[in-house]
């Protein structure tokens, strides 16, 4: 490993731990180098807008744009489309269903990502289509996982109606479904969207451990599939797509 190279590393990381910007001095000291070898490798990230100097004090350094730059590109490709996008085919075409991504809007589930499998049945809703998140299993698995106040405001107003004999027209029986659907850990949509569908979904979670979407697998209902078995597995899928997006679960 070339010696400068990690040093020039080392510096990068010691002063992006420094919430209040970190001098040549304090720098030279933590590496335990000569700040002579400290200040050339410093002007060069200076130099490339790796690092900065803090604003009011020139003698202590920040980072700089270029490294945000960095930051973003890196969170752009770990974006949740482009995650979504390597695990989702695998489970669609397992269970030969449709997979879709929704994020919510209000009290809408806005569906941003869709695949279709290959021998998949359903393959209706266009990205961009807006649905009611209470008759939706993506609705469901999002809005289980919500901070309570935040839960209890949005629930207060929905406009239940049904939407086919099997919808969910009350706020005490949706609560009641958001409460086994964050105890299972997977939400269902039996015939409550569309009188012919049914769906499994599941929550995704950010670095924050925050509630950010959902994925579904949907499909022409079918009293004989096991939409539970369907639902365990793709919750472990849209775990490994949270733990992709800096998601860390507690013990």
């Amino acid at each position: 490993m070339n010696r400068t190279v990690e040093r020039a590393f080392s510096i990068l990381q010691l002063i992006a731990d420094s919430k209040q910007g970190i001098t040549l001095q304090e720098i030279a000291n933590t590496m335990d180098m000569p700040k002579s070898s400290a200040f050339v490798i410093v002007q060069t990230l200076l130099e490339l807008n790796y690092i900065a100097t803090v604003q009011n004090n020139d003698k202590k350094y920040c980072l700089g744009i270029e490294t945000f730059s960095l930051g973003m590109k890196y969170v752009n490709d770990m974006s949740l489309v482009t995650q979504c996008s390597l695990f989702l085919p695998p489970i669609a075409e397992k269970y030969n269903k449709t997979a879709f991504v929704g994020v919510l809007n209000g009290s809408k589930v806005v569906y941003v990502y869709k695949y279709v499998a290959q021998n998949a049945k359903l393959a209706s809703c266009a990205l961009g289509t807006r649905k009611d998140a209470y008759a939706t299993s993506l609705g469901k698995a999002i809005i289980a996982y919500l901070p309570k106040a935040e839960q209890s405001n949005l629930v207060d107003k929905i406009q239940f109606q049904a939407l086919t004999q099997y919808t969910i027209t009350s706020k005490e029986l949706f609560l009641k479904e958001l409460e086994v659907t964050k105890s299972r850990g997977y939400s269902l949509d039996k015939r409550e969207l569309e009188d012919i569908t049914s769906c499994c979904g599941a929550p995704i979670f950010d670095y924050s451990g925050e509630v950010i979407a959902a994925v579904s697998l949907s499909d022409i209902f079918n009293e004989n599939l096991n939409d539970e078995m369907v639902a365990e597995d793709l919750k472990q899928v849209a775990l490994q797509i949270s733990r992709s997006l800096g998601y860390i679960p507690k013990s």
